[in-house]
């Protein structure tokens, strides 16, 4: 066999396994097993999806359990349909099952009663990317008491890469809490006013913990390349002015008590 035939090959059963509902010749399969040719080739894609389907159930447990197992395998072999595996590595594989499913609530009306599950993938997927975050040095008290006076207004601070900011309208980290405890418990999604949330990886647990909106806000603008005179500027609109000293002080101490900071410039 050529080369140029094993990778006609090649491509011909790569192509069966990712297209199973495409028609095609079955001639080039081995008939000299102990099964027939297309029974060969099922074991081979049934193998592909259930290793896909493994995949996202890994990285969306609530989302499973929340909608059921039937109705989740619906819905990966769905998104597999859509969204094939294009890499070696299976690790970003699910990253567009959010936005996949925020489509379906607007299109398939079986989804129109769970408007939660957008925010439910998200803050899922959002989680694994901040465990999987690269590492990076910790700020301590001492390497901020080592900066000048004069040299405050302008600093800059390099968060930690497993840092994510969400704001979620539902009562997603109580679902999800409930649906992935050891004995998953009876929640009801529970629409609120949008409400901030943080994500970070502490050593190798993941936390995540909501937030009060002059801190998001304040998080927000430093994550975004602000200074922190500039932080403290807007926090002056929201409380007494000689309250903001004290206040953003604070904030940076609980940041960097929890390992949120890695740097500063």
């Amino acid at each position: 066999m050529s080369i140029q035939q094993l990778a006609q090959l090649q491509h011909t059963f790569q192509d069966c396994v990712i297209h199973p509902d495409k028609p095609v010749a079955t001639t080039w399969v081995g008939a000299n097993g102990r099964a027939e040719p297309e029974t060969q080739l099922s074991i081979y894609t049934y193998a592909y999806g259930a290793r896909l389907r493994e995949v996202l159930a890994n990285d969306y447990p609530a989302v499973q359990i929340g909608i059921g197992e039937d109705q989740f395998g619906w819905l990966a072999d769905a998104y597999i349909r859509v969204h094939p595996s294009h890499y070696f590595s299976l690790r970003d594989f699910g990253r567009h099952l959010p936005g996949f499913i925020a489509e379906l609530i607007q299109q398939d009306k079986r989804y129109h009663d769970m408007r939660w599950l957008y925010e439910m993938a998200l803050f899922e997927w959002t989680l694994g990317y901040a465990f999987d975050a690269a590492d990076a040095g910790i700020l301590s008290e001492q390497d901020v008491v080592a900066v000048p006076f004069e040299g405050w207004p302008d600093l800059k601070f390099v968060f930690h890469p497993s840092v994510q900011r969400l704001n979620l309208e539902w009562n997603i980290p109580e679902m999800w809490l409930a649906l992935t405890a050891e004995e998953p418990a009876q929640v009801t999604a529970r629409q609120d006013s949008a409400s901030p949330w943080l994500i970070w990886r502490e050593q190798l647990i993941t936390r995540f913990r909501s937030m009060r909106a002059d801190e998001a806000q304040a998080l927000d603008m430093l994550r975004a390349g602000e200074n922190f005179n500039e932080v403290c500027e807007v926090l002056a609109t929201r409380m007494n002015e000689e309250d903001v000293p004290l206040h953003a002080a604070g904030l940076l101490k609980a940041w960097i008590t929890q390992g949120l900071l890695s740097g500063i410039r």
